[in-house]
């Protein structure tokens, strides 16, 4: 009976797989029959090399990867990959020595890189007449290619075909455009060069998106973009024309992004509207230095970044849309000026809520006639105030100016980061007058009169990367003291990393439970206040 029921159960189980073999063959191939638009979802997933394995498998798919909207052709991934296939391990024994196997990598580099222009030529040609949603084109570029013409060929296609997004990089394993030596802004020569554009009177037609890496080109010589709306530089090299004859170009323009870039000495001095509404500047120059005057006017501008090394004449006129400003200047030496430029520009943008400064910039701010400035004419309209702080004394008049001016700022955020102080009229060795105070006593000097904000609508201040210094103590004293409507201090400092000694953890803590009996321990002129220290990770849930 035991054997019968086993030969049933033996019969049953081949029976089933008989039946498996049977369906698989003749059943029905629901792949090659998915939808276009199906099988296109699922290629968008995949790498490049993968499309034209998937075009060998069927005749249904052989030019079905030509119609994928979103290409990215990255020489360096792909001939890293080429490479890799063709080099063997170092230690194989078919290189004797190291000069016979730098020339089978440069053999095998020459002949991989002919490959990726190759794949990009055909890959443009079955493209051609298509809409490609998003193409992204990365390659080394240098004046001796080999393929260096058939650059300007893949520029001009893409530039007069229907594509949305546009990124051109020709800055694959290019080293960076200057430096930073002795405190100074430098140009670094390379034997690189950046791609020169064509000069040839591009207007595409769908175009909305354009970022730009490593490259030159004569903005005089372009034509219209009637469709863009965002552009981005990169290490970019303008020749030519001003600011305002780029953005004319772009009637549709609402995002103007460059960093790192070169341009002529008056660039940014605009007679004309602009009409974009996100400027982002960070680390730009001229041909010889970091600075450059700016004078624009722009209605429709909401957010505002300028990131460098140095400021001079800022204006941005007309600005009563904005909504956040950024100024992060970080130079390493500094003149009487600069307070000037500075009261200029935020008296300018007198209309935005939310501004984030620097140390340098508040450092800069008391000095010259900025403060009496700023107090003529507060910041009526700013309720949100980031700071970022390097625990120097030469900060604190640039606080006090900024929140006496502030009658309306409701929330104060401070960045603690490493000390680093101005070095004031190098060449002169002189220090402005306004700094000869004593840290410990100097938020007592200004409780009278009492500052607006502090007595109405301060209401949360947020303190990032606390070390329990002194003075950081003195300016949170002072605010609870003097904060009569404050709901909320919370207070972040940094963990230990975790490589650190048992012993050194304890030490921490202990250290961070005497900071916060401290704090606890502070006078508070609204008793309901409450204050929190907590570590740093814990910033983004609680802010």
């Amino acid at each position: 009976m035991e054997t019968t029921s086993r030969r049933q159960g033996s019969s049953n189980r081949s029976i089933t797989k008989q039946e498996i073999r049977c369906n698989t063959s003749d059943g029905t191939d629901y792949i090659s029959y998915l939808p276009s638009e199906v099988l296109l979802h699922i290629f968008y997933f995949l790498p490049l090399k993968y499309w034209v394995i998937m075009s060998l498998v069927s005749k249904q798919w052989k030019y079905l990867w030509t119609q994928i909207s979103i290409l990215n052709l990255d020489e360096d991934e792909l001939v890293t990959n080429m490479i890799r296939k063709t080099i063997p391990c170092p230690s194989c024994s078919m290189f004797p020595n190291h000069h016979s196997r730098y020339q089978r990598l440069q053999h095998a580099l020459h002949a991989a890189r002919r490959q990726f222009a190759a794949m990009v030529n055909r890959i443009l040609l079955f493209h051609s007449g298509c809409t490609i949603q998003n193409f992204r084109l990365a390659c080394r570029h240098g004046t001796q290619d080999a393929y260096a013409p058939m650059v300007d060929k893949w520029v001009q296609f893409c530039m007069t075909s229907n594509i949305i997004e546009l990124e051109f990089n020709f800055s694959s394993g290019m080293p960076q455009s200057y430096y930073n030596r002795d405190g100074l802004v430098v140009r670094r020569n390379t034997y690189f060069q950046p791609y020169a554009f064509p000069r040839h009177a591009f207007e595409p037609k769908i175009l909305k998106i354009l970022t730009l890496y490593f490259c030159k080109f004569e903005a005089s010589s372009f034509g219209a973009f009637r469709s863009l709306q965002r552009l981005s530089l990169i290490h970019v090299e303008i020749l030519d024309c001003s600011i305002g004859d780029l953005v004319s170009k772009c009637s549709t323009l609402e995002d103007l992004s460059m960093k790192h870039c070169f341009q002529p000495d008056k660039f940014f001095i605009c007679a004309q509207e602009l009409k974009i509404k996100s400027f982002c500047l960070i680390h730009c120059m001229t041909e010889n230095w970091a600075k450059f005057p700016i004078d624009i006017t722009t209605p429709d501008l909401l957010t505002l970044t300028i990131v460098g090394s140095y400021l001079m004449s800022t204006s941005v006129k007309r600005a009563t849309k904005l909504l956040n400003v950024k100024v992060d200047i970080a130079q390493g030496f500094e003149d009487h000026a600069q307070g000037n430029f500075l009261a200029s520009l935020l008296l300018d943008l007198y209309h935005c809520p939310k501004i984030a400064l620097s140390s340098c910039c508040l450092q800069v701010l008391p000095i010259g006639d900025g403060l009496r400035r700023l107090m003529q004419l507060p910041l009526q309209n700013l309720k949100h105030i980031r700071l970022r702080l390097r625990s120097v004394k030469e900060e604190l008049p640039g606080i006090s100016c900024l929140l006496r001016s502030s009658p309306k700022l409701e929330r104060l955020y401070l960045d603690v980061d490493m000390p680093l102080e101005v070095e004031w009229d190098a060449y002169l060795d002189m220090i402005p007058h306004v700094f000869e105070f004593e840290a410990q006593s100097y938020w007592e000097s200004q409780s009278e009169p009492p500052i607006p904000c502090l007595q109405n609508c301060l209401k949360k201040v947020n303190i990032y990367g606390f070390t329990g210094k002194s003075i950081e103590m003195e300016m949170i004293k002072f605010l609870l003291e003097n904060a009569i409507v404050l709901e909320k201090l919370n207070v972040y400092y940094y963990g230990l990393h975790p490589a650190a000694s048992g012993q050194q953890h304890l030490n921490y803590k202990w250290v961070q439970f005497r900071n916060l009996v401290s704090l606890m321990t502070l006078p508070k002129a609204r008793s309901q206040a409450r204050v929190k220290m907590s570590r740093l990770r814990d910033a983004v849930i609680l802010c």
